[in-house]
């Protein structure tokens, strides 16, 4: 079709996966409102997300006996993080310390999924976020006629990883 290869994946994901992804996106959806009302992403929520993707897949690789995950998955939590982490330090008021907390999740997740194909895993992610954040600017700033209110940046890094994990 015209979509070619920008389909799901269902295909090839197993029932352990779709289980992680729904837990991913439940809490993501459940962090993004609170981000959009508050600019806050609460330390609690996003270790719950966290907790619940290391139990869910965990208990996945063991029951596989699939030992290699975990050490991509981790990989992945620190990359995303760390590059976060970079953003945060070089332009403090550019990233709020929820979002770089926000990436070990989103990172373990894809490190988990992408397995060797973490660091472009990532780096597609945050692509995908910087570029959705920029539409929604841009449609605020047309449809409001002024400046955009300061940037919720949670939600488009979960839209990026949850693109980059059902597509790719």
């Amino acid at each position: 079709g015209p979509w070619g290869r920008l389909t799901p994946r269902s295909a090839g994901v197993s029932a352990d996966q779709w289980a992680a992804l729904l837990w991913l996106g439940c809490w993501l959806v459940a962090l993004s409102l609170v981000d959009l009302r508050t600019r806050r992403l609460p330390d609690s929520m996003v270790l719950a997300t966290l907790v619940g993707l290391v139990v869910i897949d965990t208990a996945s690789a063991a029951l596989d006996r699939r030992f290699v995950g975990p050490a991509w998955a981790g990989a992945g939590a620190l990359l995303y993080g760390g590059l976060l982490l970079a953003v945060r330090m070089a332009a403090p008021a550019g990233l709020g310390g929820g979002d770089v907390k926000l990436g070990v999740p989103l990172g373990w997740q894809i490190g988990w999924v992408s397995g060797g194909g973490v660091v472009g895993g990532v780096l597609l992610a945050l692509l995908l976020a910087s570029v959705l954040a920029l539409v929604g600017c841009a449609v605020q700033a047309v449809v409001l006629c002024r400046r955009p209110p300061p940037l919720a940046f949670g939600p488009w890094l979960g839209a990026g990883t949850l693109l980059v994990l059902v597509f790719t």
